[in-house]
């Protein structure tokens, strides 16, 4: 497969690339009034199969988003969307790892208040494999406690995944490039660690894990949700969801990231104090393994969260 795909959906039809077209003068354009997800399919080599990873929760996720931007009633239901984004990946034959991107968004000419028409779009991208755990040997990621304070839910809910919220993770991660860091952690307006710009974030503090709660201006993330599910029923470790303090983190044991594009990503140091040894450490790299084990369709006792593009 190419890096760049053939088809795409547009208004609701799969169509070839260079056919999606969407003016200047739309809301979504104009305004940012656009809801969107990204959903992570992994190909299985032994089963030759195509996985998508819990699409169904991103696409419930996609569609309160739209709800809540005060979008005009969707037409689509979630299986409509899941039954698209299988159309797409068969139409463009894809047989690796893809970054599928379902977005809702309000097209027309309206004004800054327009609700509708609402139209959907579906683009998917090469991804690759869960994660280059090469990547995490040569250096994990080093993170920067960003000036920019992380948007709250009196302003533009963060639980909201739209493109308007992500200009704040952007400016966060412009300053965090341009001053030599991978990524930046955000805090809130009380000096809580809030997330890292494109991902959730965990600390390992001796026995337990911790992480914010979902009321501390986050996305209610998926990968969150898989994560803690992972290390509670699978590792029997107790994961603690309250405040973190930025400090917690420069004297944590280990610290990873975790996400849909990122996976789980270990950090090696915060504001450039060294985590633990610097290095990816116990937890971590167990967590990882079975993650990519749930997310890639080895191991059977996850199988609810798999959507199989081939074999339905």
């Amino acid at each position: 497969m190419t890096e760049r795909l053939d088809y795409l959906v547009m208004d609701g039809e799969v169509v070839r690339y260079d056919q999606a077209v969407l003016h200047i003068g739309t809301p979504a354009v104009r305004y940012g009034a656009t809801a969107f997800e990204g959903v992570r399919a992994y190909w299985n080599d032994e089963e030759r199969e195509l996985y998508m990873f819990r699409a169904r929760e991103h696409v419930s996720r996609l569609l309160q988003s739209a709800r809540l931007m005060g979008m005009d009633p969707i037409e689509y239901g979630v299986e409509d969307v899941i039954e698209l984004m299988i159309d797409l990946l068969k139409a463009n034959d894809v047989r690796q790892g893809v970054h599928l991107r379902p977005s809702l968004f309000v097209a027309g000419e309206g004004s800054i208040q327009a609700r509708g028409p609402v139209a959907l779009g579906i683009i998917a991208v090469p991804a690759g494999a869960v994660v280059d755990t090469g990547g995490w040997e040569r250096r994990p990621f080093r993170l920067a406690i960003s000036s920019w304070r992380r948007i709250e839910d009196n302003t533009t809910p963060p639980r909201i995944k739209c493109a308007a919220n992500y200009q704040n993770a952007r400016l966060a991660l412009l300053q965090a490039e341009t001053d030599g860091y991978d990524g930046a952690l955000m805090l809130d307006s009380r000096g809580h660690v809030t997330e890292e710009a494109r991902a959730c974030v965990f600390a390992v503090r001796g026995v337990d894990v911790v992480t914010p709660p979902v009321t501390s201006d986050i996305l209610e993330s998926i990968t969150r949700d898989t994560v803690i599910s992972l290390l509670r029923e699978v590792h029997g470790t107790q994961v603690v969801e309250r405040d973190v303090d930025r400090t917690e983190l420069y004297v944590a044991d280990e610290v990873f990231l975790c996400g849909t594009a990122l996976g789980v990503t270990p950090v090696g140091s915060v504001d450039r104090f060294d985590v633990g040894h610097g290095a990816p450490g116990p937890i971590t790299s167990t967590v990882n393994r079975t993650y990519v084990d749930a997310a890639s369709g080895r191991d059977e006792s996850r199988s609810a969260w798999l959507t199989p593009v081939y074999g339905r």
